[in-house]
């Protein structure tokens, strides 16, 4: 096969191929190919790119996360959702860079005000503004297509993420959005950058495979070797957040698709204008692979595998403990985080135990509720009963707990029982998780309690930022006594010594400290010290 006539996903596997094994060479002269040969046509995926650019684009790939963050305070976290990188734009900027693209990242948490964002957009001209939004950020994406238009009126503007997916309208219709990418970007925002006359308003991308994907840019954020430096709960640091499968097979009714089967999904075989959910895991060594090159670069020592749920396909799980095992990481003593179910972890106990000797720490389970009522009224298809015996194996593996449940959720006869919610805190109280996380029910878009709250006029207001957040922070739901719930909740957590916000404590602040070699920590302590001095001056 001569280099003209290879196609781009043989060329981004030897990407990933030169990635591990470091050899930029090979990097540099596969980009030469694509590069060289723009009239060709090539594949990302299984799909035909027809017509790659003569001149490369730069596009800025925005992130309008101020819901759950705000400005600045990407540049100070303080909890997770100020740090950690979205690990679409890493991908997105992986497969834009891989097919010879220039990147630039705005991230709204690391910029001052709009008057910021304004001004990089004027620095740097991208010709391209990509925005991923979720349903919680809309108000603010729809502002950065606005000002992005009005800054440079001849760039064209993307828009991507769940909320468009599912509504792909609500993008279009504020005049400053060209097209919307619904679904999966990495295949094809590639091929929009390269030809965007070829492409509709609205389309759908395609999925990829996972395994010839590039591995995320993790250097969009020119920062990230400090971010890694940022403690989470106990687990030690540098700490990096990675996928290892994209869907969820189960139908929980709060939840938006439901287990985001709205995002990703595929053509269906018998009718391609049908979209039926897809559910796929990345190879054991592909993820082994890019662990190892997070090692040899950051050399971490906690993982966060951000899966919905990390227990899906048991053989799966069996071959990567192993692996872990294999490649050296369980001998490094490297503790991760994951995700599972009552029921799941009830089911494979054996495979939870082989978890917890490959390095598992903290394993966050979905309990949701402790009634049988709401349980079954959630479509949660787990139990009480489960729910405590999948914490009793926890506690007798010595594996941490990090506990979710969904207060102010009506019941079917739409009414809110105090009740159901005490009967979860009473739970909690007896299990005593090492973490736990309550969130308020909110009939999410794209989720079945969605249309069935519309239907039954419970929804208060309908702005997307509310609606997209379970934080206690706003009143979403009819008939629910907000105030009330908020001093309970606030009464346990007292009780129970739970920190009432997320992010570090001082004890954690202090570990980290002592971990850093005498002249960092020197470092440190002159700044503190001068800073302290500018303060009483």
């Amino acid at each position: 096969m001569n280099p003209p006539e290879m196609t781009i996903a043989y060329l981004t596997k030897d990407i990933i191929t030169a990635q591990h094994q470091g050899d930029k060479c090979l990097i540099s002269r596969i980009s030469c190919i694509l590069l060289d040969n723009p009239g060709r046509s090539g594949m990302i995926g299984q799909r035909t790119l027809k017509g790659l650019p003569r001149t490369m684009a730069k596009v800025a790939l925005v992130n309008p996360q101020l819901a759950s963050s705000g400005w600045t305070r990407g540049l100070r976290p303080r909890h997770m959702d100020d740090l950690l990188p979205r690990h679409s734009l890493t991908y997105l900027s992986a497969s834009l860079k891989a097919a010879g693209h220039t990147v630039l990242l705005l991230d709204l948490r690391l910029l001052s005000s709009w008057d910021d964002y304004e001004a990089a957009l004027e620095r740097e001209r991208p010709g391209f503004v990509c925005v991923t939004a979720h349903t919680s950020e809309m108000d603010y994406a729809l502002e950065c297509f606005a000002r992005a238009k009005r800054m440079l009126p001849g760039c064209v503007t993307v828009g991507g993420g769940i909320h468009l997916t599912m509504d792909p309208e609500a993008g279009l219709a504020c005049g400053a959005l060209d097209f919307v990418l619904r679904g999966e970007g990495e295949v094809s925002l590639p091929e929009l950058v390269g030809a965007p006359g070829q492409f509709p308003p609205t389309f759908w991308g395609e999925p990829p495979d996972l395994d010839r994907i590039p591995f995320e840019d993790r250097e969009l954020y020119p920062d990230y070797g400090e971010r890694v430096k940022f403690p989470l709960w106990d687990l030690p640091t540098p700490i990096v957040d990675v996928l290892t499968k994209r869907g969820c097979p189960w139908k929980c009714r709060f939840c938006c698709g439901p287990g985001e089967q709205n995002l990703y999904t595929r053509p269906a075989r018998y009718d391609p204008e049908v979209r039926i959910p897809t559910f796929r895991h990345r190879s054991v060594p592909h993820v082994i692979a890019e662990l190892e090159q997070l090692h040899r670069k950051y050399a971490i020592r906690g993982v966060i595998f951000h899966d919905d749920q990390f227990l899906i396909r048991k053989n799966w799980v069996i071959e990567f403990c192993q692996a872990l095992r294999d490649a050296g990481f369980v001998e490094r003593g490297i503790r991760w985080w994951a995700a599972s179910r009552g029921d799941v972890i009830c089911k494979f106990p054996d495979v939870i135990e082989r978890m917890r000797d490959a390095g598992l720490q903290i394993l966050s389970i979905g309990f949701e509720s402790f009634s049988d009522r709401m349980l079954d009224w959630m479509k949660k298809q787990t139990s009480r009963d489960q729910n405590l015996r999948a914490a009793e194996i926890c506690r007798t593996l010595g594996i941490d707990i990090f506990a979710n449940v969904i207060l102010g959720m009506p019941d079917s006869d739409g009414e809110w029982h105090l009740q159901d919610d005490l009967a979860s805190l009473d739970a909690i109280r007896e299990i005593r998780p090492r973490y736990f996380s309550p969130s308020f029910f909110s009939p999410i878009p794209g989720s079945w309690f969605h249309g069935w709250a519309k239907e039954n006029d419970l929804i208060l207001g309908a702005e997307p930022g509310v609606l997209g957040s379970r934080t206690p922070d706003e009143m979403r739901v009819r008939g629910v006594d907000y105030a009330r719930l908020k001093r309970v909740l606030a009464d346990f957590k007292k009780e129970m010594g739970y920190e009432a916000q997320p992010g570090p404590s001082l004890v954690f602040r202090l570990k980290r400290f002592w971990q850093k070699p005498f002249a960092e920590k020197l470092g440190t302590l002159k700044k503190k010290l001068s800073r302290a001095g500018s303060f009483r001056a």
